[in-house]
């Protein structure tokens, strides 16, 4: 079965393909021009997208897969673009006023050849009628090729994991001066976006939520979309007959909760590789930022791009970080090993002199280390990636002293006041939020405790420099709603843990020598030439 993520890939790539097969020729744009071109071979033609459908595009795609697809120049509505008259644009915009009029006005302008429009979502009958009146009144309706509507406003960074993309809703949601006209349209928003997830899947969940919350007014909201789209539309996008999806025998079950049901994931400090990574560093659309320093002190800022495909991201991302460090070392000593055996059957020292391959060496040598080569080269550029993140994160888990609140907050149950106050006070962790974090956590798991050890722990907040706006939502939250079991998860409480007990650093000793081996001259960056 097609994961999420192939599926949405799927659509762009059909979308780019001027929606028809990728197999085959661009027919739509052939037949419109009279043009013939030869089975397989994609017409070259522009994509132009706005903020939120780049978003969409660059989760998935990259610059060489639109290439492979006929795209030779992609480019923001917003942007000053300059004329190319003789190629086609394909445009994938959200349906808004706005982008409709920056459309019409490229139009006007004779920006490109044709016209394929492709919103993000269903485009409304209002905003159709209006596109269709102000090209009509310009006289350039006959450029437009095709409009059309291709539910696909989600981000899918991983194969079975989506975002809508949205950010702040749950300060939104919680904003008590939020007025019930922005509440709706936000509401409205959402059941857009999880109705495009459940077209692009073809299928129609049985959908749970509990009542009384922002997650039944989406549940309700979602169903009688659903409804509406399977019962009444002429044309149902999710299979080719209602009936058979309303009658399927195993109907896959959506669960809607409110974020209120588990704050405690939001707060707890994790201890798995991609969770460290989400938690410590800026990540947008799979793209890992991080400060690195130098001996003389100096920073720079690096970039890493996690594609989806990346075998070792596949199999460590869930894994402990000590697990991940390990796991690191031996792809680079599996790496060595092979790229030493491709040298010694050139005969060249490394990699770097494959230019002077031994000329004496059996063509079956000499082919196996010149094919060889571009797939170790890639190999090296992904470790050396996963190299550099797991050494700055062993840098930042030492100075704030991560270990040590990830085994306070496994095994919470057991922490007293003097303990959490003792960690708030203590001058070596010298990060405000990860101290207010904790705290929130000791709130969070303990309904029991008592007014003045409540205010004694926020004056010590207070001194280490924490804002104690979030610990006053969740005292108005708790007197509301007593969280009982819903709150207390596996990693409160419980004494539940990854692994043994103890100094997690203590292992840090030899996770520390391997990943700073890393980067000696003797190791794996000296197999090639940076």
């Amino acid at each position: 079965m097609e994961s999420l993520r192939q599926r949405q890939i799927a659509s762009l790539v059909r979308m780019l393909h001027l929606n028809s097969e990728p197999n085959s020729t661009d027919s739509s744009y052939a037949a419109t021009e009279s043009k013939s071109n030869s089975a397989g071979v994609p017409i070259w033609k522009v994509l132009v997208f706005d903020s939120f459908c780049r978003d969409v595009v660059s989760t998935v795609l990259r610059v060489n897969d639109l290439r492979d697809n006929g795209v030779t120049v992609h480019m923001l509505l917003e942007s000053q673009r300059s004329t190319i008259s003789d190629v086609p644009a394909v445009y994938f915009v959200q349906p808004t006023t706005e982008n409709i009029k920056r459309i019409v006005d490229d139009i006007v302008r004779d920006l490109y050849e044709l016209y394929y429009v492709n919103f993000s979502t269903s485009l409304p009958r209002t905003l159709l009628e209006d596109f269709a009146v102000q090209t009509t009144a310009s006289g350039t309706s006959h450029q437009i090729a095709q409009v059309y509507d291709q539910y696909l406003n989600f981000l899918c960074p991983e194969e079975n994991m989506f975002s809508l993309h949205f950010p702040n809703t749950f300060e939104a949601i919680h904003n008590p001066s939020m007025t019930d006209t922005a509440m709706g349209a936000l509401i409205d928003k959402i059941v857009t976006g999880l109705f495009s997830v459940l077209l692009t899947l073809k299928t129609v969940p049985t959908i749970c939520a509990p009542r009384g919350n922002a997650a039944e007014m989406v549940a309700t909201r979602l169903d009688a979309k659903l409804r509406e789209h399977i019962m009444n539309s002429r044309h149902n996008l999710f299979a080719d007959s209602a009936e058979d999806i309303v009658t399927q025998s195993r109907r896959p079950v959506l669960v809607l909760l409110d974020r209120d049901l588990d704050l405690s994931s939001m707060l707890t400090h994790s201890w798995t590789y991609q969770a460290l990574i989400h938690d410590l560093y800026d990540i947008q659309l799979n793209q890992v930022s991080i400060v690195q320093g130098d001996d003389s002190g100096r920073t720079s800022k690096r970039s890493y791009d996690i594609n989806a495909n990346d075998a070792f991201w596949e199999s460590n991302a869930m894994l402990p970080f000590p697990e991940v460090a390990i796991n690191i070392d031996d792809a680079s000593n599996a790496f060595k090993r092979e790229a030493d055996e491709i040298t010694r059957m050139g005969g060249v020292k490394s990699l770097d002199e494959v230019g002077d391959l031994n000329m004496g060496a059996s063509t079956k040598q000499l082919q196996r280390a010149i094919t060889t080569l571009p797939e170790l080269t890639a190999r090296k550029a992904n470790i050396d990636m996963h190299m550099n993140i797991a050494t700055s994160l062993l840098e930042m888990i030492k100075e704030r002293q991560l270990d040590v609140l990830f085994q306070m907050e496994e095994q919470l149950g057991r922490q007293t006041k003097a303990s959490i106050l003792e960690a708030i006070n203590d001058p070596e962790k010298k990060n405000p939020q990860d101290k207010l974090r904790l705290f929130a956590l000791y709130m969070l798991a303990n309904d029991g405790l008592r007014p003045g050890d409540i205010e004694e722990c926020e004056a010590a907040l207070k001194l280490a420099g924490c804002d104690l706006a979030s610990l006053e939502y969740i005292r108005k939250l708790r007197s509301l709603n007593k969280m009982n079991a819903s709150i207390t998860s596996p990693a409160l409480g419980t004494g539940t843990s990854a692994g043994p007990s103890g100094d997690l650093l203590g292992k840090f000793s030899s996770i520390s020598n391997r990943l700073a081996g890393f980067t000696d001259s003797s190791s794996l960056g000296s197999i090639f030439s940076n």
